[in-house]
């Protein structure tokens, strides 16, 4: 048995023990102890799920027995990790809990796929202990990421995902080693985060406003399903952060300013220079909305906001978005972007923008999130610094449609068609970046045509599976043709879960997907219900 044939993302290093084959048994028994505890209950809920054993937490082990073992230190940091299959023991090592994490997901993939159960807790059966015979290959394992950042983007401001829905894309994601979530909660369509009221508001702004008029319903215009109301109190939040930590994914919260901020103009008259609040959008336009730098409430407004979101961020980040600001003007965008930058600085986060804040002076350090145009600012910010996210719509842009067929999705980025072998066959790497000046890879998924995780997860996978090879393994050990045969066998362990996969052609998929669309958005079920803000 090849034990690379099911392994996605492809290891660093894999060494097949010929002759050598684990079979978990009823009595087997997890060993773990300190930092590699949040994994083994981890383990222990997928197998019990999966094979209906108990497999109790142990501290010390005996033969059949799976071992979490802390190492000292690991050839490839916190998230490296080793694990080691023979007849009698499971062991994984790793000097962190983020290196156990990614063990587990590992280990996850080399037993059968039918030890998968649905994601959702909506009644979802468990395993009766005869369910199977668990069998493992014997195999010496040792990996570790080629880029530190791994994502993916949610558009939560066209469409809202309740807090339930972000946390099963966390569960789906965090299988493949994607390990950030960065969540767009602003827009000219919505606002998605409690702002909570300050003691000291000079201006008298009704930050209230901002979710009570910006989280309304977005246009509705899909033909799948209405727009769906709602937003994420900050210890929602919270909530999302701490369930995201205990798998290894950090959160990135962005504010997208100055442009993309018809929902705070509508919300807060102030910002406005008449002083009237405009009014909401129900379509998918965008590009003319803008802050205004002449009005000194901008830039109290733009402090309470990224002050009091960084102070409920755990992540070092903080995305201050920069991108379309078609009608703000150069010299009113450099003043505003510049301030925003600082400001966002001096909460102690290191800012994140769009690649159009390179043209921008910002604080050392800050991260430039490449996705379309020109390349020559994004180079020279690199060479001074700042490290770059490559999101190159043509290759990441997880909202593009597969095919002019495709029932949802964008389709304004030239060229296609947009499938998994697309945003495989390429390297973050490229127009004079060195190694070293790329911080990672994000897929971003706009949602002005999706209704809810099932439809989100048609336009991701198996695109997102595509990328997290790209950001997780070396550009020598990718092959398009191995990858392909790989991406096959993922179809039955998809489908045992629940998650919708487009069926691409040129695959033999182990399992057909289900219908993205067979349940409508929006209807009273408790799945798709409106969430009223």
């Amino acid at each position: 048995m090849n034990t690379t044939d099911n392994l996605i993302p492809l290891p660093r290093h894999v060494t097949p023990l010929d002759g050598q084959v684990f079979t978990l048994q009823p009595t087997a028994r997890i060993i773990a102890e300190g930092a590699a505890r949040t994994a083994a209950g981890q383990l222990q809920l997928l197998l019990q799920r999966g094979t209906g054993f108990e497999l109790p937490i142990a501290t010390h082990s005996s033969s059949g027995d799976i071992s979490l073992e802390l190492v000292e230190t690991l050839d490839g940091g916190p998230e490296a990790y080793g694990l080691t299959v023979t007849d009698d023991a499971i062991r994984l090592t790793a000097q962190a809990p983020a290196g156990f994490f990614n063990a587990v997901q590992t280990l996850r993939q080399l037993f059968p796929a039918s030890v998968e159960q649905p994601l959702t807790p909506h009644g979802a059966p468990h395993a009766t202990p005869d369910a199977g015979t668990w069998v493992i290959p014997g195999v010496v394992i040792h990996d570790a990421p080629r880029f530190q950042y791994r994502g993916l983007m949610l558009d939560v401001a066209r469409s809202f995902f309740t807090v339930e829905e972000v946390k099963e894309q966390i569960d789906v994601m965090g299988q493949f080693k994607l390990n950030a979530l960065h969540l767009h909660l602003t827009d000219d369509q919505a606002w998605r985060i409690e702002i909570q009221p300050p003691a000291d508001n000079p201006s008298g702004l009704d930050y209230g406003n901002l979710t009570a008029v910006g989280g309304a319903v977005n246009h509705p215009g899909t033909g799948l399903g209405p727009g769906r109301t709602g937003f994420y109190t900050q210890e929602d939040f919270k909530d999302i952060q701490r369930y995201a930590a205990a798998r290894n994914v950090l959160v990135v919260p962005e504010i997208d300013l100055p442009g993309h901020v018809n929902a705070a103009l509508a919300a807060i008259p102030q910002l406005n220079p008449d002083g009237r609040p405009q009014p909401m959008n129900t379509t998918g336009d965008v590009g003319y909305s803008t802050l205004d730098a002449g009005l000194p409430v901008t830039y109290e407004f733009v402090r309470e906001v990224l002050g009091q979101l960084a102070s409920i961020t755990t992540g070092p980040y903080l995305h201050i978005g920069g991108d379309e600001a078609l009608v703000t003007g150069h010299d009113n965008y450099v003043t505003m972007v510049r301030e925003f930058a600082r400001i966002g600085a001096e909460t102690g986060k290191t800012v994140v923008g769009w690649n159009e804040y390179a043209e921008v002076d910002l604080p050392d350090g800050a991260v430039v999130q490449y996705w379309h145009g020109g390349f020559d600012p994004v180079v020279e910010k690199a060479g001074a610094g700042s490290p770059v996210l490559m999101s190159p719509a043509a290759t990441t842009y997880l909202d593009q449609k597969y095919d002019p067929g495709s029932p949802i999705g964008l389709s304004w980025v030239e060229g296609g068609p947009f499938t998994w072998a697309e945003y495989y066959d390429w390297d973050p790497v490229q127009g004079g970046l060195a190694e070293h000046q790329v911080l990672g890879v994000e897929g971003p998924l706009w949602t002005e045509t999706v209704r809810g995780n099932r439809q989100a997860y048609w336009l991701q996978y198996p695109r997102a599976v595509s990328l997290a090879e790209v950001a997780w393994s070396s550009r020598p050990a990718r092959d398009l043709d191995g990858f392909r045969r790989r991406l096959g066998t993922l179809g039955e362990r998809l489908s045992r879960q629940g998650v919708p996969f487009q069926e691409a052609p040129g695959v033999q998929w182990s399992a057909r997907p289900s219908d993205p669309f067979a349940d409508t958005m929006g209807t009273n079920s408790d799945e798709y219900g409106t969430i009223e803000a």
